[in-house]
Parts: structure tokens; C-alpha cells; sequence
């Protein structure tokens, strides 16, 4: 009970870092957090082996994204809060809180364990959200990998299945070296 708790709390903070942020090494911290969250949600389902390929794909990616950032010139250092920023953590604070309302008859349709369906539901709803307003490449890949983060978490805990894990996260390699291609020094006009 107290884990659980615990971990609907931690997926606050790491989503509040990614939608709020404006520095892009603060919104990968947060989704590698995310992903370190997940992990513990399936960890309480899966066996240790299974639950673990999934941590390590989400930060296989993370690094990829990260090295697609590392030669760009850091000029959002010292920005302050904008008016995106607080619209982004407004309108995902009222999504959690219709979810939060809903999530029990949610969890009538999805019989799995109500935190799991919880955290599920929110990073899913952030990562929407994070995708949707902003314009960057960058940006919108941290709000799908974000997405799939919240996705996998519910998957997981209705299938059980090695291949369907491995293809998942193939999946997100690929988005990750995606990032990388369109950050390449090759490829010019992207934001």
C-alpha cells in the first residue's frame, strides 16, 4: 500500500518534470524516472527478467535522445516559466483529476490493479498532452515515448507475453533513433 503510494506520487513529480521543463536535460531525467517508475509498477506483476527488458529499453532510449541533444547549442539554459508551461501543467492537473474520479469505473472495463490502471492513465493523459502542444521534434518524441511509457504500464498488466515485450521495445529503440536521425548535423531546417 505504501509503495503504491509512493509511486503515484513519484509518477507526479516525473511528469510535472517533463511538462513543465524547459530544458531538455530535466524532460529526459524525468522520462527516465518515468520509465525506472514503470518498471517498479510491473516489477509488482511480471517476473524480475521480463519486467527489466522494458527498463532497459526505455533507457537505451533515453540515452539515444540524449546523445541527439548533446552537439546542439544550449540556449534554453535560463528560461523563465512561460504561459505554455503552466497551460501544459493546468489542463494535465484537470485530466488527472477527472481520471482520478473515473478510474474506478475504468477499472470495471481494465481488471487490473488499480494503481497500475492509475499511473497508467496519467502518463498516458501527460503524455498527450506534451505531444499535442508542443512543435519540436524532440518535444513531440518525449511525449510518444511518454505515451507508450503509460501504455506499456496498462499493457503489461492485462498480457504477459516475451514477445509482444520485445517487439515493444524494439519499438522504442526505434522512436529513440528516430530523434537521432532528425538531429543529425545532416539534416538542416529542424527546430
Amino acid at each position: 500500500m505504501i509503495i503504491n503510494n509512493v509511486l503515484i506520487i513519484a509518477t507526479f513529480i516525473a511528469l510535472i518534470m517533463i511538462l513543465i521543463s524547459n530544458t531538455w536535460r530535466i524532460r529526459v531525467a524525468g522520462l527516465a524516472i518515468l520509465y525506472l517508475l514503470s518498471f517498479i509498477s510491473i516489477l509488482q506483476i511480471w517476473p524480475v527478467a521480463l519486467a527489466s527488458v522494458k527498463l532497459i529499453a526505455g533507457w537505451m532510449g533515453v540515452v539515444l535522445i540524449s546523445a541527439s541533444q548533446v552537439t546542439k547549442i544550449d540556449n534554453d539554459r535560463l528560461k523563465q516559466w512561460n504561459s505554455q508551461s503552466i497551460f501544459r501543467l493546468l489542463v494535465t492537473a484537470l485530466i488527472w483529476v477527472v481520471i482520478g474520479a473515473e478510474v474506478g469505473s475504468f477499472n470495471e472495463w481494465i481488471p487490473i490493479p488499480y494503481t497500475n490502471l492509475l499511473i497508467g492513465l496519467n502518463i498516458i493523459a501527460g503524455g498527450l498532452i506534451f505531444a499535442s502542444v508542443n512543435q519540436t521534434v524532440f518535444d513531440v518524441i518525449i511525449g510518444v515515448l511518454t505515451f507508450l511509457a503509460g501504455f506499456d504500464v496498462i499493457y503489461s498488466s492485462l498480457e504477459g507475453s516475451a514477445l509482444v515485450t520485445g517487439i515493444f521495445a524494439l519499438i522504442i529503440i526505434f522512436i529513440s533513433l528516430l530523434t537521432t536521425y532528425f538531429y543529425s548535423p545532416s539534416i538542416k531546417g529542424v527546430k
